[in-house]
């Protein structure tokens, strides 16, 4: 009979070609192709129980075949609360049954557990929030260039038709006196800024607006549409633009605080009395703001008496105020008690103090409101599961700001349809738009065809995100020198897990990834392939690999060191994540590890059929990289056979105390050499050599056996047999 060890060798010379020559075997290949085809239409652990074909086919991928009778056991792993150390499944000690019940979705009820599902993330409701802000800042230096030109080209005006023909002139002056563009007439405007003020049946005064007759005043245009002197004075210049930054909503952007900062300077020294101050809207918002007031809920009247207040009089109305900023405000100036200018409205430092407060204060009001919006918006977020919700919600106006959007053109049926898109999917509404806002927008939520909210896009799922994590602290990171105490090898470990599982929320596409070289560092040194040398187009390719289509790149068996690293991992094949089902008993990984585990359990199945020893090795072989405790082998029975067997401990070990065992292994064994491919072959070697050596049939035929047999050497652990064998191929 072949002895264990060439039995052995033959299989894992090559493990990956030997698995893929059972996965194309007709029984193989069809029972997996059933399972792939049908788990998903399990809604109930009952409708899983008695789907003899589904079952039998899962309890063969996690080793439990000989259980698959115990249907009531079964049951209860199934539908144990995970989250709950001392329900059914987690009280029992073969982690086996474990192992099944994480495989599946149910609940405890026997349902499949829904996923969460939410209109939008975190990272997409941040997101959205930050749009809402980047959008106010924008409107701001546009606001602020049109601005600039404005004034540029203004005192070039020397006619009416001149200014008319010049559509960006003309859009500016017409939104900063408050009127629409698109929806008054050129004609309307030229008959306006002709008008004669002084004549009540002239065009500005019969329109019943006083926007209009704002408009014809702050020119100088002749009825026949000539300029007398310039298109508009230095003055309604400056009214004009100031007026443009409250009509844009862009007042309290940095832009406007500049213009209205350098306005102040330049007209503060005109000012001769406390009603020139009032009455120019621009410096009189600069002072109240400075002092924290808000300009629209002060009125000229009583701001004239605080203006005009004795100061050393206690009994004066702005030392009668309980808000010291009307004390302060009345001291920044220098009006006397009829409201005539004592000297000057301001010192030099007067005007500079108030210009600073003013530089400290001016966006208050802004980030206030902003704060309120942002919380509103949450608020009403939290009670979304629809689109039809989210549009009749407080939300809405939040999400058209924060889109840039324009109520006078977009309509609520198009920001339905925008959000009921699939923004992946190429005939979508918003893909065919070709907008940028509108496919944005689809992507920042999670809405199905109907509406409905759904789950969210993910790189990583949570339980991926664990499982990760726990292999990266295995092989424990490599992210300190070596020689660093275990203490801050943990800490760093620590770090890093910390710092992945909160940066992988927000990834959005297979490049984001590739980007982060701390992620991507986290991800090889988790999955064993920090000195694979894999470049990003290495790592583009394996990540996007479907790892449900065999002929992709991950599932050529050259390329099987890789495939655990794509499995764990939410791609799809154009690098963008991908959606987890609402409602479905497994997900795409865990879908892919019960195939793995069939080909796996089949593969150690055909060679038991060969020898017992052939099967322990390959199973031993499939469990050591997650092997870090000595009760993991304890636990199962077919991994403590392995470890009595290789280490020469004997069966009788199991009568003492379960920690007694435990030391007894690991005095024999260091678990971190299984980590080392290297010296895991060499504990295969001894347990295949003592395992022949136990069976007689198979030791006088067995080179090992041989070589061992005639050697006077004894040992206690693993045996260096490296001189003396051909080394195995590393996995």
């Amino acid at each position: 009979m072949t002895s264990t060890y060439l039995l052995y060798r033959t299989y894992a010379a090559n493990l990956p070609q030997t698995l893929s020559r059972i996965g194309v075997q007709t029984d193989v290949a069809n029972a997996a192709t059933y399972y792939q085809n049908n788990i998903g239409n399990v809604t109930s652990v009952d409708d899983f129980l008695n789907n003899t074909r589904l079952f039998s086919y899962a309890m063969s991928a996690y080793g439990l075949s000989d259980m698959a009778y115990a249907k009531a056991f079964m049951k209860k792993v199934l539908t144990s609360d995970l989250t709950d150390k001392h329900s059914f499944v987690n009280k029992l000690t073969d982690p086996r049954f474990l192992a099944f019940a994480k495989a599946f979705q149910f609940s405890t009820d026997g349902t499949v557990a829904p996923q969460d599902v939410v209109p939008q993330t975190q990272t997409e409701e941040d997101d959205t929030i930050g749009l809402y802000s980047q959008t106010q800042v924008n409107k701001g230096a546009a606001a602020s260039t049109e601005a600039t030109y404005y004034q540029s080209q203004i005192g070039n005006i020397t006619s009416v038709d001149q200014l008319m023909s010049n559509a960006r002139l003309l859009k500016y002056v017409v939104t900063a006196y408050g009127l629409n563009p698109d929806r008054v007439s050129n004609a309307t405007i030229r008959a306006v800024l002709t008008s004669d003020l002084s004549d009540p049946n002239s065009t500005a005064n019969t329109l019943n607006n006083s926007a209009y007759q704002s408009l014809a005043a702050a020119f100088n245009f002749n009825t026949d549409g000539t300029v007398n002197g310039t298109a508009q004075s230095s003055a309604n210049i400056s009214k004009t633009v100031y007026q443009y930054y409250n009509a844009t909503g862009t007042s309290a952007t940095p832009a406007a605080a500049a213009y209205k900062t350098q306005y102040y300077k330049a007209a503060i020294s005109s000012i001769t009395s406390v009603d020139d101050l009032l009455n120019n809207n621009a410096l009189r918002d600069v002072a109240l703001t400075a002092f924290g007031l808000n300009p629209l809920l002060q009125s000229n009247t009583a701001l004239r008496q605080i203006l005009t207040s004795d100061l050393s009089d206690p009994n004066s109305v702005a030392n009668q105020q309980t808000n010291a900023a009307y004390e302060k405000l009345a001291a920044a100036f220098n009006f006397n008690a009829d409201g005539s200018v004592n000297g000057s409205a301001q010192t030099a430092d007067q005007t500079n103090s108030v210009i600073g407060l003013y530089s400290n204060t001016y966006d208050d009001a802004l980030q206030a409101a902003n704060d309120r919006a942002t919380t509103s918006y949450k608020s009403a977020l939290a009670g979304v599961k629809t689109v039809d919700d989210l549009l009749k919600s407080t939300a809405y106006n939040f999400i058209m700001n924060a889109y840039g959007f324009d109520s006078s053109t977009m309509t609520k049926y198009t920001l339905k349809k925008i959000l009921e898109s699939d923004p992946n999917d190429p005939s979508s509404f918003a893909r065919q738009s070709h907008n940028a806002a509108y496919i944005k927008l689809a992507s920042d939520f999670n809405f199905d065809a109907d509406g409905n909210s759904k789950t969210a896009p993910t790189a990583q799922t949570q339980n991926n995100i664990i499982s990760t994590g726990a292999l990266y602290t295995t092989h424990n990171g490599g992210v300190v020198a070596d020689g660093a105490t275990a203490t801050l090898q943990q800490t760093a470990a620590q770090t890093e897990t910390t710092y992945y599982a909160t940066k992988m929320a927000s990834i959005t596409n297979v490049d984001d990834f590739l980007k982060d070289n701390r992620l991507v560092k986290y991800a090889l040194d988790a999955y064993g392939l920090k000195t694979a040398n894999l470049s990003t187009s290495d790592l583009r390719k394996i990540l996007t690999s479907d790892p449900l289509d065999p002929k992709s790149f991950i599932n050529q068996p050259e390329n099987a060191a890789y495939r655990d690293l794509a499995v764990a991992y939410n791609f799809g094949t154009d690098g963008k994540t991908l959606s987890v089902p609402k409602q479905q008993v497994q997900d795409r990984s865990q879908r892919v590890a019960t195939a793995d585990g069939y080909l796996e359990q089949t593969m150690e199945t055909q060679a038991g059929d060969q020898s017992d020893g052939l099967r322990l090795a390959l199973y031993f072989l499939n469990k050591a990289p997650n092997i870090t405790s000595p009760y993991q082998l304890l636990a199962d029975k077919a991994l403590l056979q392995f470890t009595q067997t290789a280490l020469g401990l004997s069966t009788a070990m199991s009568q003492a105390d379960i920690d007694t065992q435990a030391k007894m292994i690991t005095k024999k064994l260091n678990l971190a050499d299984l980590q080392d491919p290297t010296k895991l072959n060499k504990l295969i070697t001894q347990f295949s050599a003592m395992y022949d050596i136990n069976n007689s049939n198979v030791a006088s035929t067995s080179p090992v056996v041989q070589i061992l047999q005639g050697s006077s050497t004894s040992f206690n652990g693993i045996i260096d047999i490296g001189a003396i064998t051909t080394p195995i191929a590393s996995f």
